[in-house]
């Protein structure tokens, strides 16, 4: 398959993977920014990387993976496959969602157990203590499966979204829960091949020696080049003690001197280092 491919939208059948089941945040995304591509329900990242290396001719496969959670923080699963020295998709662009939590059930119902994601747990920990204090909170693996057990068991309640409501025909008794909070989610969109329009941001992985201002030299062209840091994550190299890999976004895209400049200068102090494209930031979506 020729990258000219990409662009000529008619010609290809055009696959989109996603975090499933139906009904998460990953899956409302999708709905909003490709809805007229196929949507594929994967049941973990890695799966999602699978399905977007495995394309086939004729067709244009891309995967969406959370990354960074304003309440949670990073992603570690999407972090960690991304630092992998064999990781071979590029960034396409960085999409984000302003997520609305909805309480659903059932109306007139009492509620023992409310279940969800631990990332909505945490973040509206303190209204569920003031709200239903007594009820027995239970994680589950997504605000979809929450959503499903739901339907299932009468005297529960699931933080979710609408959607979920509505596929599992259960009622909205709250939205959204902590009304005028902003829960941001961003995520990225992978692709076989780099983007090629106009960026605006730009994300690398390295590593660095174990030694004293190794990454205080690596970082240094950056600050010079006045270019700001977005998000910079370590994760330990499994095996080697106080050894590192480093995820690094950087807000310049691809057509910027002073990160090429940058990139050239830090890639001296680098033990490896690589590119995982560069690429637009797009709208903030609201559910």
């Amino acid at each position: 398959m020729k990258v000219e491919q990409i662009d000529d939208r008619k010609k290809v059948n055009k696959k989109v993977g996603y975090l499933g089941p139906e009904a998460t945040f990953s899956h409302l995304v999708v709905k909003k920014r490709f809805p007229d591509w196929q949507h594929h329900s994967l049941g973990s990242i890695e799966d999602i990387i699978e399905f977007v290396k495995t394309f086939a001719d004729g067709e244009e496969r891309i995967g969406l993976i959370p990354i960074e959670n304003s309440t949670g923080g990073m992603i570690l699963e999407s972090v960690d496959l991304l630092l992998e020295e064999d990781f071979h998709l590029y960034i396409q662009e960085e999409l984000s969602l302003n997520v609305q939590l909805a309480l659903i059930g059932r109306k007139g119902q009492e509620i023992k157990e409310i279940y969800s994601h631990p990332t909505p747990l945490f973040y509206c920990r303190k209204w569920l203590k003031t709200k239903f204090p007594r009820a027995k909170i239970q994680k589950t693996a997504s605000t979809s499966e929450a959503a499903r057990i739901v339907s299932e068991n009468p005297y529960s309640a699931a933080l979710s979204t609408r959607l979920a409501a509505e596929i599992y025909k259960l009622d909205i008794l709250e939205f959204p829960v902590l009304e005028g909070n902003v829960n941001l989610t961003q995520f990225f969109v992978l692709s076989p091949f780099p983007c090629v329009g106009s960026t605006a941001e730009t994300t690398i992985v390295f590593s660095v020696k174990d030694e004293p201002g190794s990454l205080c030299s690596f970082l240094e062209p950056f600050r010079d080049g006045k270019l700001n840091i977005k998000r910079i994550v370590s994760r330990p190299i499994p095996g080697k003690l106080n050894t590192y890999l480093f995820l690094l976004s950087v807000q310049a895209g691809k057509e910027s001197v002073p990160l090429e400049k940058a990139l050239r200068k830090a890639e001296q102090y680098a033990i490896w280092l690589k590119s995982l494209g560069s690429y637009p930031i797009r709208e903030t979506f609201n559910v």
